[in-house]
């Protein structure tokens, strides 16, 4: 083989990200491992020489399974994603197949340089087979954006409701609704049918409410996420405290997840359930 030819052979193989043997590729080349050793050097000299990959420090080493490329340079999108993918381990190590190709697809599209590292980290997350409930999803974030009722088919029965928050937890997606003036929290994936109604609502009627304190500097983040039916006082220590309707799943998410930066004021059961389970987890540590 030529040497243009390998190491044409050489720098493909390394821009996808393989480690490759300089026993292969003696191999592959027919040719000994010293020509191999030569044409890596002079990639390595293209890429000094080469103001584009001179500039991202971009270089061949060989490490113990073999030859590697090595770069300090990250596109934005690259960068953008990996922190994407962070936030989301964060929360949970399962991925649904549909959003886990999606996330594969976007890597593929990146360069080199990033590519490697987050399909390894791709690799931590474990895919869940069954499919992704996002078509309702969609539906339900836009009748809570419109304000707009919606009919679902829930344990074989189809019922009008208001749609009032989304969230996920316990590695599942949660939708929270007032159906005849009482909150409920269902797993999205259990709801059969899904229809937004041309019928708008102006408030939210549920005979219990819970009043929350929460910091100002999570209250955009907050009010976007759930449904507030009174805003009760600004204080002046930089508090809000404000009646959202939601149900006692919700109260203790909003309560574990945001603390300290938000409470449960009312009601008082709620409050007295949290702190029990809190004392339970906390014997688990005695």
């Amino acid at each position: 083989m030529d040497k243009s030819t390998r190491v044409l052979n050489i720098f493909t193989r390394l821009l996808n990200g393989e480690t490759v043997r300089k026993s292969d590729l003696s191999e592959f080349g027919n040719v000994s491992t010293k020509s191999i050793q030569r044409d890596v050097r002079t990639i390595n000299d293209f890429f000094y020489e080469s103001e584009y990959w001179n500039n991202r420090n971009t270089e061949i080493v060989y490490k113990k399974n073999g030859y590697e490329l090595i770069t300090n340079f990250n596109s934005l999108n690259g960068l953008a994603l990996l922190g994407l993918m962070v936030k989301i381990k964060s929360l949970t190590p399962i991925l649904h197949v549909d959003v886990y190709n999606l996330f594969r697809r976007e890597i593929q599209n990146l360069r080199i340089e990033d590519r490697k590292i987050l399909s390894e980290m791709l690799k931590h997350f474990k895919k869940r087979d069954e499919t992704f409930p996002g078509e309702i999803l969609m539906l339900i974030e836009q009748a809570i954006s419109q304000k707009s009722l919606v009919w679902m088919k829930f344990k074989g029965r189809n019922i009008e409701v208001k749609p009032l928050s989304t969230m996920y937890m316990h590695y599942d997606y949660w939708f929270t609704y007032e159906y005849e003036k009482t909150v409920y929290t269902e797993r999205v994936r259990h709801i059969e049918n899904f229809k937004v109604s041309n019928h708008t609502f102006d408030e939210v009627k549920s005979k219990e409410l819970v009043t929350v304190e929460i910091d100002k500097s999570k209250w955009e983040l907050f009010r976007q996420q759930y449904a507030i039916v009174e805003i009760l006082e600004n204080t002046n220590d930089g508090k809000i405290i404000v009646k959202v309707a939601c149900t006692e799943l919700d109260a203790y998410y909003i309560a574990y997840q945001m603390a300290p930066l938000a409470r449960i004021l009312e009601p008082q059961k709620y409050i007295d359930s949290f702190i029990e389970r809190i004392n339970q987890i906390k014997s688990c540590y005695e």
